[in-house]
């Protein structure tokens, strides 16, 4: 799994500045597109801040929504072209999209294209368990079942 730390994000979302972490993934990923590092964290930026924005107490008058709702559509359909043998690709966009199908397009369609993106992620990759629970975690009613499994995981 990728070592997903990156100094100059982590300091600038630690702090709230989130239109200056955008504008720095961006820029990165602007310079070197094909990056999968960038990739994945420009993606998960921007859904994770349309997604929590209201937890994370950002108004539309902080950020724009709109934009960011863009470049998230913009990045997965650019990672789904580019990255769909990539364990790592399939297991971040997949988890975003399952969670989320609807900030994606069709709710259905989009929901069992990111469950299948994370079962494709563990089929490429069984041993990683975050990958293995992701996957059987997607499925209705098996979180009781995988309590004691997740507990093994390290954070």
């Amino acid at each position: 799994m990728i070592d997903w730390t990156w100094t100059e994000v982590d300091t600038l979302e630690k702090q709230e500045k989130w239109n200056e972490a955008k504008a720095y993934l961006l820029n990165s990923w602007r310079q070197n597109p094909t990056d999968l590092k960038t990739v994945i964290r420009l993606g998960f930026f921007c859904w994770y801040v349309v997604v929590e924005q209201g937890p994370l107490g950002i108004t539309d008058a902080d950020v724009d929504m709109d934009e960011l709702e863009s470049l998230l559509e913009e990045v997965t359909h650019f990672g789904l072209t580019h990255f769909m043998t990539n364990e790592d690709f399939l297991w971040c966009f997949g988890y975003m999209i399952s969670m989320f199908p609807d900030y994606f397009g069709d709710y259905e369609q989009w929901e069992e294209k990111g469950i299948s993106m994370l079962k494709r992620a563990y089929e490429l990759y069984p041993e990683e368990p975050v990958y293995k629970y992701s996957y059987l975690g997607s499925f209705p009613n098996t979180y009781g079942t995988l309590k004691n499994e997740l507990k093994q995981i390290q954070p």
